[in-house]
């Protein structure tokens, strides 16, 4: 039995009002259409919701209970249309998250706090995790948006990848590194260090297998995962440990722009040609996405656009390489 609330609307005015010509006009009807409404609903509840008299009309028991509890439903119904009004203009709602380390170094963090400015009460989760992971959330409904590395998830018929810009990755040493001044050093002389970052996958791990030893793990579908040899969860990590040992960091000119600027780290001129990102944006496909998360990719795809026009402008030591 389906209750249409139009009706529960027109009994709560004819319970206000006690009389079907003043509650008509009220609710801008004629009377024998609200006759109508109010036969229909004690139709389809199979009770007498009134008791009509000449000079007026009376709830019965079963009308006051509708005109007790209809109020509720007339409430609630208002705001549900609040809360889908508010989530439709941005004004509510949340968006969940899910970033490799590069990409929420590169591009995410940026893009976050842009959507924030723009809508201030979106509630925004977002967890950084291997590439892996990510999908595995994405497909689990854990999370509205991954951005990852998109090996083997490009082939996933459950999922839709937007690809995003491709960036260069260089190695990055201290400055008192044997490898800081030397030019082009060979693929030998790289490997006699060790390589300090997170999980890799895709072209990356190609590029990380190329350049040193480390060993590689299948993660599932076409991918397989290279596991260096000092493996953290945290690039900012990474990054400090180059600028203390003789460990290469692998990373984008952006992303130690500020370590070349203060002078903690340095370029090695070494490049591969597969040193590069190849990450996108996942999610579930078939699905309507939220306005959030619409919201969010739009800008993340233009950050992006930002950070790929901003590295090609930028010296990289003075080494071609970069």
């Amino acid at each position: 039995m389906i209750i249409e609330l139009r009706l529960i609307r027109h009994a709560l005015a004819l319970g206000k009002h006690g009389n079907f010509a003043r509650a008509a006009e009220a609710l801008h009807l004629t009377q024998p259409s609200l006759s109508r409404s109010i036969a229909a609903l004690e139709q389809a509840l199979d009770v007498p919701l009134f008791d009509r008299a000449p000079r007026g009309v009376t709830p019965t028991p079963f009308g006051r209970v509708l005109l007790e509890l209809g109020e509720g439903l007339l409430s609630r119904e208002a705001e549900l249309r609040r809360e889908i009004r508010l989530l439709a203009g941005l004004e509510a709602g949340s968006l969940a998250i899910g970033a490799g380390p590069y990409a929420s170094e590169i591009s995410v963090a940026t893009a976050i706090a842009r959507v924030l400015k723009a809508h201030p009460r979106l509630k925004i989760r977002c967890a950084t995790a291997d590439p892996a992971e990510v999908v595995h959330d994405v497909l689990a409904e854990r999370i509205d948006v991954g951005i990852a590395e998109i090996s083997g998830a490009d082939d996933d018929k459950r999922l839709i990848v937007e690809t995003l810009p491709s960036h260069r990755i260089v190695l990055a040493c201290r400055p008192g590194h044997p490898l800081a001044t030397e030019i082009q050093p060979s693929l030998a002389r790289v490997h006699a260090f060790p390589l300090v970052t997170t999980l890799l996958r895709g072209a990356a791990a190609a590029a990380a297998t190329a350049t040193r030893r480390g060993s590689v793990a299948a993660s599932g579908g076409n991918s397989e995962d290279f596991i260096p040899p000092i493996s953290v969860n945290s690039l900012a990590l990474a990054r400090l440990i180059a600028r203390e040992s003789d460990a290469l960091f692998p990373g984008t000119v952006g992303m130690i722009a500020d370590d070349l600027a203060a002078g903690f780290l340095a370029v090695v001129d070494f490049a591969a040609p597969v040193m590069r990102t190849n990450y996108g944006v996942i999610y579930l496909a078939g699905r309507t996405l939220a306005p959030s998360a619409r919201v969010f990719i739009e800008t993340l795809h233009m950050v992006e656009a930002e950070a790929r026009q901003a590295e090609a402008q930028r010296p990289c030591n003075g080494f071609d390489s970069c």
